[in-house]
């Protein structure tokens, strides 16, 4: 609809704004020419010049508290959920660097938010799915709806808490403001624009000084306006690039499929091939031949559970469901000893562990089988995408035997180690931690002497404690992993819903 045709059309209603209006626009003129009188419209508009000038670097330091503000105010959302793994932690920080670059929107039109949303999630879906040709694409119909859901939820939420008179709105006044703009916004907007540019050329023709300077000043003003709601444009847009790439993570990294119904049924086929109902966590014992770990799960089972001996005794792979009182439920797999050719055998076992236990003896001088074994553990943990890998914790054992060999009396205080057996068991637990790349608060020593009680098994239990929740987010996306694809009893059931629905239809129509 061209101008004129608008104005034929509206003549009426841009006839009702323009005497609304031309009271307060009279005032505008009556100003200028009161200033021209008196002969201050010069020394008025060099003012309002030099006062735009200093807004300048005012708006600067504006945009940049802004943006600073906006940080901080939020921090909370800026953490990644403790359920992703590494590939979703990497995508966050990638999140961050983008809206941490990004501009204030200006919200005026959708096409600068929308062209932001989509940077934001390309950049996840790429680093989730680096080898597809479109990898905004890379997931299910489902986990589509379930997004789509929970975006729903949100949005509704955020909208009872921050925009008034929500539940009063009925859709039928959206279409009427969607309408009103239909009709009358082009032709509006192209009034506005063809009478202020008609003034403009008036402004300067009467005086060209005046006009440079106040267009110079309108410059300026527009600019301190756009500072002055910096704050809330750099809030806004800061938290749409967070909640865009939030949602992006948990979509491509399949973890919008993890349901209730959908995880008991992946443990329940988790469960099939044991003899006994397996503990949430499973706990992975690996280690040098003789390192004992056998001991140690009869020492936390509280009763015989494996073979000892100075000889090998586990020569394949034992699960041993715990559920003790006062103790988290767990299941102990015990494996054979490591030697050569086996650290593939490891890594099988460690794809369906949820914590890895090392077992080393304090007494074995020679570290190399275990750090070489624990390095291959570590570059298979690094190239995981999906899985998010189980963390390590090392049981020291055999401590009893250092020296002094003859003295066997605990506790020993090995934080602040005083007697020489405290001291010779923080040396060994310092050492091993160092030969073989752990963290001093991953290495646990314990013991379990002939003939005598166990020695800081509660201390082992507590360690293992702190790590569960770690343990069952990587149990989830274990599970989650053994449930994608295409499960033909589901198909199957899919399949005959559908058709009834169509042989229904049929029926009914």
């Amino acid at each position: 609809m061209t101008f004129a045709v608008a104005l034929r059309r509206y003549w009426r209603e841009a006839a009702l704004a323009l005497v609304v209006a031309l009271p307060w626009l009279s005032l505008l003129v009556l100003g200028l020419v009161w200033l021209w009188q008196g002969g201050h419209v010069l020394a008025w508009a060099a003012a309002a010049a030099v006062l735009g000038l200093l807004a300048v670097p005012l708006r600067r330091a504006v945009r940049r508290r802004a943006a600073g503000d906006a940080r901080l105010a939020l921090g909370d959302l800026a953490e990644p959920a403790p359920g992703w793994n590494a590939a979703g932690r990497d995508a966050w920080a990638q999140v961050l660097a983008i809206a941490d670059a990004a501009a204030p929107l200006s919200f005026t039109s959708m096409e600068s938010a929308v062209a932001l949303v989509r940077v934001t999630i390309e950049t996840v879906a790429r680093r989730f799915h680096p080898n597809a040709r479109d990898p905004w694409a890379q997931f299910a119909l489902p986990e589509g709806l379930l997004l789509a859901e929970r975006l729903c939820r949100d949005v509704r939420r955020e909208a009872l808490r921050h925009i008034p008179g929500v539940r009063a709105m009925r859709l039928s006044h959206l279409l009427w403001v969607r309408r009103q703009g239909m009709h009358y916004g082009a032709a509006a907007w192209q009034g506005w624009r063809v009478g202020f540019g008609l003034w403009r050329a008036v402004r300067a023709t009467l005086n060209p000084v005046q006009a440079a300077v106040q267009e110079a000043k309108d410059f300026f003003t527009e600019q301190t306006q756009h500072a002055l709601s910096d704050r809330v444009r750099a809030y806004a847009t800061r938290l749409l690039v967070l909640e865009a790439g939030r949602a992006a993570i948990d979509l491509y990294s399949g973890r919008l499929v993890l349901s209730d119904d959908e995880v008991r049924a992946a443990r329940e086929r988790d469960r099939q091939g044991l003899e006994e109902p397996p503990a949430p966590v499973r706990i992975l014992l690996a280690g040098q031949v003789n390192a004992g770990k056998s001991s140690l799960v009869n020492a936390m089972a509280q009763e015989v559970r494996c073979a000892v001996g100075p000889l090998p005794t586990t020569s394949g792979t034992a699960e041993h469901p715990l559920a003790l009182e006062g103790r988290p439920a767990v299941v102990l797999v015990d494996t054979a000893g490591l030697g050569d050719g086996s650290a593939s055998a490891l890594l099988r076992h460690a794809a369906r562990a949820d914590l890895v236990l090392w077992v080393a003896a304090a007494t074995q001088p020679a570290r190399g089988t275990d750090r070489a074994h624990l390095d291959a553990l570590r570059a298979w943990a690094r190239a995981q995408i999906e899985h998010r890998p189980p963390a390590v914790l090392l049981a020291l054992t055999h401590v009893d035997q250092l020296r002094p060999a003859a003295e066997w009396v605990p506790p020993y205080d090995v934080a602040t180690p005083v007697a020489p057996k405290a001291l010779a068991i923080r040396a060994a637990m310092d050492a091993v931690g160092r030969a073989l790349n752990l963290s001093p608060d991953a290495v646990v020593p314990v013991a379990m002497p002939p003939g005598r009680d166990p020695y800081n098994l509660d201390a082992l239990w507590a360690r293992i404690a702190l790590e569960l929740d770690e343990a069952k987010l990587v149990q989830l996306d274990r599970l989650r992993l053994a449930h994608a694809g295409i499960r033909l009893h589901e198909l199957a059931a899919q399949l005959g819903n559908a058709g009834r629905m169509i042989v229904k239809g049929i029926v009914e129509g």
